[in-house]
């Protein structure tokens, strides 16, 4: 049954408990489910979310003797199109295309397949010593980039979690509803498995 909590700030003891498991964090030689996780905030309490990512990262799950990692997908795009210089090309752009051309050329810029995953994918590989990430900043990189895609395309052997503004669901049928910012999109492909923490 899922555990529901008036304000993030309220869900703190639930979380660390969850995500300091040991069968969650595949202390016993294998991950429990698949090793993704969605944990979903309301948009409106971003700041206590990210206040409380924080502390759970950096005090909370340490003094459980759990390493977490922080993954931010919004400064993998933006150190993308600064190294590739893409951000002088759209700045100079913005003022004369529609929004639906700026979100296709961003699309086109730093897609989730060719630049985003492979990032978090490198940045997890590079840091072996983590029991666990946090992936944040799905709520700035959206609608350009589907989170959906990048969840699918991780390829972590230690447990994944994206904290982000919005809601997580399964439809009836079993496909995943991730609805980034509470904005309704309807069944985003069955192609990976994750697990609300809400839910654990």
């Amino acid at each position: 049954m899922r555990k529901e909590f008036d304000h993030i700030s309220q869900a703190r003891q639930f979380i660390v408990d969850r995500l300091s498991d040991d069968a969650l964090l595949g202390r016993g030689g294998r991950l429990l489910r698949e090793g993704k996780y969605l944990l979903p905030y309301d948009p409106a309490q971003a700041d206590a979310a990210g206040e409380l990512m924080e502390a759970i990262t950096k005090v909370d799950l340490p003094a459980r003797n759990v390493r977490a990692h922080i993954i931010d997908l919004y400064q993998i795009v933006l150190d993308h199109l600064d190294t590739t210089c893409y951000w002088e090309a759209i700045c100079e752009v913005e003022g004369q295309i529609t929004r639906d051309e700026m979100i296709s050329m961003l699309q086109d810029a730093a897609s989730a397949e060719h630049v985003i995953a492979p990032k978090v994918n490198e940045e997890i590989e590079a840091h072996p010593d983590a029991d666990i990430f946090f992936i944040r900043g799905a709520g700035e990189i959206f609608p350009f980039v589907r989170t959906n895609k990048v969840i699918g395309l991780m390829s972590a052997r230690k447990p994944v979690v994206l904290w982000f503004p919005g809601s997580y669901d399964r439809a009836l049928d079993g496909s995943p509803t991730l609805n980034i910012l509470n904005i309704e999109q309807g069944n985003t492909g069955g192609h990976y498995r994750a697990t609300n923490v809400f839910d654990l």
